[in-house]
């Protein structure tokens, strides 16, 4: 059986790309703290622990601690409290729910559930990254895919993939959904597994367009943009089409349950302790250019502000290209386009661009264009050294509580 699995390129790659970086980032961890080390004084500003264990002692200290950090903990902290605290009501229930049931089978301490949360995203970004093979294979051909995953994997900010934050999980469960509809026209499946996409997070909900467009092209315009008489659907038709809703209705379940705990609106949340507010797209674009040159009062010539204004240009430019390059699949360029202007819809003065380059990671269409263009050896060095080259940088800085993303 294992042989068998290993003889796969999909598992076979996926592997060796997971077990090499999971090892390697351990001990970088390391390295890092040892070269700029951790104080152990608490400071709820410039290491907000926000008031949980410092775990900086033993085997937990060695690996976990590194991990102990920015989203992390109120994911850790909801794990253990639910939403007791405002703040931490911005993000969805279904990943600290899974903190919370696995790590209560170990205490449910707090390193319980820090140790749930690094389990639970290594073991979906494995399999992410099989699936990223298999879809790669199909998209691009498959002689494209082992380039994708490496260009997927050591992207600058890929390191959150193994953290306790909910980029494994949510882009497993999206990949997935797409996948599943793209290619196999499985709207039921595709519409659950959006559903919990959009319980992990708020983004999960442009799946509904794609889904929607795919449904519609494949059972009721038959490729033209063409609606059949309601009344010619069967009841199996009528449930795809509820079906690809689901992403949609699980945004809504989780505001109605805020409603229903009490708790203020998303919008004053993100306003009062992430300083966004909803705005024009693309206000934050002139926000941060103004920032790189040194005016305004918000990131003032930060390297992460220059990268992040990058990021956003490479995303738009390659959303564009997604949706000429599969004209005859335009899933692709919908759901990127979507999920590009919910990332532009919220302004702010301090922080324009807010972890741009870590939300990257969901724009499968990118890494497409990137593993095609790195077919020509020039390109190939040009993506993989510099991205290479920042992912060390990105993941130390981390490690010792410095702001990546």
């Amino acid at each position: 059986m294992l042989k068998k699995l290993w003889r796969q390129p999909a598992v076979r790659h996926a592997l060796i790309i997971f077990v090499v970086l999971r090892l390697f980032l351990s001990g970088w961890a390391v390295l890092a703290q040892l070269a700029s080390p951790v104080p152990d004084v608490v400071d709820e500003v410039v290491r907000p622990y926000l008031h949980q264990p410092i775990l900086n002692d033993g085997a937990a200290g060695l690996l976990l601690g590194p991990w102990q950090r920015f989203d992390a903990l109120h994911y850790t902290r909801i794990a253990a409290a639910g939403y007791t605290h405002p703040e931490d009501s911005v993000f969805p229930p279904l990943y600290p729910l899974l903190m919370r049931f696995l790590g209560g089978l170990f205490g449910g301490t707090h390193a319980a559930h820090l140790a749930a949360g690094i389990f639970i995203s290594n073991v979906a970004l494995l399999e992410l990254l099989i699936l990223l093979h298999i879809v790669g294979s199909d998209v691009l051909g498959a002689e494209h895919a082992p380039r994708l995953l490496v260009y997927f994997a050591l992207f600058p900010t890929s390191f959150f993939l193994f953290a306790p934050y909910t980029e494994s999980l949510f882009l497993l469960l999206t990949l997935a959904s797409l996948w599943l509809a793209f290619r196999y026209d499985r709207f039921a499946w595709a519409g659950m597994l959006g559903l919990l996409a959009a319980l992990t997070r708020l983004t999960g909900w442009v799946l509904v367009v794609p889904l929607a467009y795919h449904f519609w092209r494949r059972h009721l315009g038959q490729g033209r943009w063409k609606i059949e008489p309601v009344g010619s659907w069967n009841l199996r038709l009528m449930g795809q089409a509820t079906a690809v809703l689901l992403p949609g209705v699980g945004l809504l379940l989780f505001l109605l349950y805020r409603a229903w705990l009490g708790l203020p609106p998303l919008g004053s949340m993100y306003a009062e302790y992430w300083f966004q507010r909803t705005g024009v797209p693309g206000t934050d674009l002139l926000r941060a250019l103004a920032g790189m040159v040194g005016v305004g009062d918000g990131r003032i010539g930060e390297f992460t502000l220059w990268f992040d204004f990058f990021i956003t240009l490479l995303l738009l430019a390659t959303t564009v290209l997604a949706f000429s390059r599969w004209r005859g699949q335009l899933g692709w360029g919908l759901y990127a386009a979507l999920l590009l202007l919910f990332m532009l819809l919220p302004t702010s003065e301090l922080k324009p661009l807010y972890s741009f380059s870590r939300y990257a990671l969901a724009f499968f269409p990118t890494f497409f264009l990137l593993a095609l263009w790195g077919a020509n050896g020039k390109v190939h060095r040009l993506i993989l050294y510099p991205s290479l080259i920042l992912y060390l940088y990105f993941s130390a800085q981390f490690f010792i509580w410095g702001w990546v993303a």
